[in-house]
């Protein structure tokens, strides 16, 4: 079956194409101004998928120029780290003045709260992985250091990172990957090695609270099944006070408690739809993952999913 198809433009008459492209790139990825020359003969394909909880979209057409201006920026609360994965073609990504080539098997970065522009000077396909910004535990100058740096997939650890990313990207071409949270953080732990390096090589060496925060989420992440777990214990165990902890949060744009209830529901989500939990009660896989009041449990778990723990069970297991 294929993936979710959002445009075909032979499924279009061709005064009307242009537009409706335009229109559909508006809404499936951020508000963006898009430049393509007058074309009798205009063809493109733009296909929506899931990584877990990130968005990849792929598409492909002839030549343009789109740009992430900063009137269009404040119009949107859209905040995406987004990699770029060039499958046919090449292209051209320009952020904080700077100029990234890409080629087949290439990858790039860039900012969504920043102006941008991809200049696609040729027939081109590429697959954009939308990131909430904060699932990388990045500082906004690590960010700014590797936006728009040519993350070349023939070499090295990025060659890895590369071949991975295009099986996810083909292989989205016909199913979703929406309930397989292990791929996505295999997937980011790559990612995050790949921008280390880059790092490295720019001469930008992490910042102490860079090295602390990430410490810290380890130390959350291994610490979830406890229902004790608190902002007080966590700045305890890490020398600081609970004030120097929010302020390393803070730079992070998310708070200790969000960090703790996202990673407790990943885990959660999970265990319901694998089939080695299939005969677990919901209630207690919210209670081993620290969850002890079901009711609220519920709550949340809805607030963020869109679906209640039960519905995503039977939406996975029919049969059950």
């Amino acid at each position: 079956m294929d993936t979710h198809v959002l445009y075909r433009s032979k499924e279009l008459a061709p005064r009307d194409r242009i537009s409706i492209w335009n229109d559909v790139v508006w809404r499936n990825y951020v508000p963006l101004s898009i430049q393509i020359a007058p074309h009798d003969n205009f063809v493109g394909r733009v296909a929506l998928s899931q990584l877990g909880n990130v968005r990849i979209v792929t598409s492909g057409s002839r030549p343009q120029r789109i740009s992430r201006t900063p009137k269009l920026i404040a119009q949107d609360d859209d905040d995406y780290l987004m990699l770029g994965l060039q499958l046919q073609g090449s292209s051209v990504i320009e952020q904080h003045d700077r100029q990234a080539l890409l080629r087949r098997g290439d990858f790039v970065l860039w900012d969504t709260r920043r102006p941008y522009d991809i200049v696609f000077p040729n027939d081109w396909e590429m697959a954009v992985f939308q990131f909430p910004r904060d699932m990388f535990t990045l500082t906004n100058r690590a960010i700014d250091s590797i936006t728009a740096t040519t993350l070349m997939g023939r070499t090295g650890v990025t060659h890895i990172a590369a071949a991975l990313l295009m099986s996810i990207a083909n292989e989205a071409r016909h199913h979703s990957f929406e309930h397989r949270a292990s791929l996505l953080d295999h997937t980011l732990g790559l990612l995050s090695l790949c921008i280390d390096d880059q790092l490295i090589s720019c001469n930008v060496p992490p910042a102490y609270d860079e090295v602390l925060f990430r410490r810290i989420n380890n130390y959350i992440s291994s610490s979830l099944a406890d229902p004790e777990l608190c902002v007080a214990d966590i700045a305890g165990e890490h020398g600081l006070s609970v004030r120097q902890l929010y302020r390393i949060f803070k730079e992070y744009h998310c708070t200790v408690v969000d960090v703790i209830r996202r990673q407790r529901l990943e885990r959660i989500k999970e265990d319901i739809i694998s089939p080695r939990s299939r005969h677990i009660t919901i209630a207690a896989i919210a209670r081993k993952w620290g969850f002890l009041d079901i009711p609220h449990f519920n709550r949340v778990f809805k607030s963020h999913y869109k679906t209640t723990p039960r519905e995503l069970r039977r939406q996975v297991t029919p049969n059950l």
